[in-house]
């Protein structure tokens, strides 16, 4: 038999071995497809201690993200340094969508105002959805007689030192109270806590007489009487503290500090799965009870925004609060 005899054989041979490779190739995507995301529980890692807004928050989505996708989203809180330790962790993790992250304002403040900060928030991470916003506020313990601005800064006038508590180091809150302290020179001395709760705590127990914290963090302390509410550092009063006035009413020019939660995927994350998520956590957070369930807690949902919506925020976030770090003078090393 001829070479040329031989070749027609060999080359139906050929294809019936690729046809059987894409034969193969086509049942694992199916497999794949019927597999789908998620096949295992999902851990959300929250940046924070149990107690805080993030904690609430994330504990809310993730019962709601569990009964979506059929499948256990677990809550594991990773607090430290202003989110830092958390933050750090989820982005050395896999970027296959089973370990995601929750954290604060301090996830854009963080490595503009820290040295040892080994993440970039937004190089390291997949922004895959804004969950909510909530005013910050200025807090006192009871026993400070002040019940105004006005009063307050005339009392913190009388005094050598003003401790205040927050949720920690380079987080909204650390920067609302080093921003007033640069405005109205008063002896304002940061105390940070590893998260809301214990700062919260602090404050309640007479340990620390000040408090700059998020609205959702102290609003049942507010209700029950345990915290005097004094101002909103954000720059537009609260529907959910109409009667509250603004630090930048009370003349303090510019002052918008709040807090916002974000839900984060390790760089590199399969773009469908980023995707999928993000209409998911968007349909959960701005659905009609969820909203009535953030307010009720004295926050509010941040509104519906796609991928590049969310990572357009955070970019924003990041610039923003550059400019208030050189404003106020605070350091690396504080």
């Amino acid at each position: 038999m001829t070479h040329a005899a031989q070749r027609p054989g060999k080359l139906a041979a050929a294809l019936v071995r690729s046809l059987f490779g894409i034969a193969a190739l086509a049942g694992a995507a199916g497999a794949f497809a019927q597999q789908g995301y998620p096949h295992k529980p999902v851990t959300i890692v929250v940046a924070f201690a149990p107690g805080g807004m993030t904690d609430i928050v994330s504990r809310a989505l993730a019962k709601e993200l569990g009964e979506a996708y059929k499948q256990t989203f677990i809550i594991e809180n990773r607090a430290g340094a202003a989110g830092q330790i958390g933050t750090e962790y989820v982005a050395r993790q896999p970027a296959d969508g089973y370990t995601l992250l929750v954290s604060a304002t301090g996830h854009v403040i963080g490595p503009v105002l820290q040295k040892k900060v080994n993440y970039d928030p937004v190089k390291d991470f997949e922004a895959i959805g804004i969950l909510a916003k909530a005013p910050n506020l200025l807090v006192v313990n009871p026993g400070v007689p002040a019940k105004t601005v006005p009063e307050f800064v005339a009392w913190a006038k009388t005094q050598r030192s003003v401790p205040y508590a927050t949720a920690g180091a380079g987080g909204s809150t650390h920067l609302g109270g080093e921003l007033l302290r640069h405005l109205s020179g008063l002896p304002l001395t940061h105390v940070p806590y590893k998260g809301a709760a214990p700062g919260t705590t602090a404050v309640l127990a007479g340990e620390v007489p000040v408090a700059f914290q998020d609205s959702m963090s102290v609003s049942s302390f507010i209700a029950s009487d345990r915290l005097r509410p004094i101002a909103i550092a954000s720059g537009e009063r609260s529907a959910v503290f109409p009667h509250l006035p603004t630090l930048k009413e009370s003349g303090y020019k510019n002052f918008d500090v709040y807090t916002w939660l974000g839900l984060y995927a390790p760089a590199g994350t399969p773009h469908e799965i980023v995707s999928q998520l993000n209409q998911t956590v968007n349909r959960i957070m701005n659905s009609p009870a969820m909203a009535e369930r953030l307010r009720a807690q004295y926050s509010e949902p941040a509104g519906v925004m796609d991928l590049a919506q969310t990572r357009d925020y955070v970019v924003r976030e990041v610039a923003k609060w550059r400019e208030l770090v050189k404003v106020t003078g605070v350091k690396a090393e504080d």
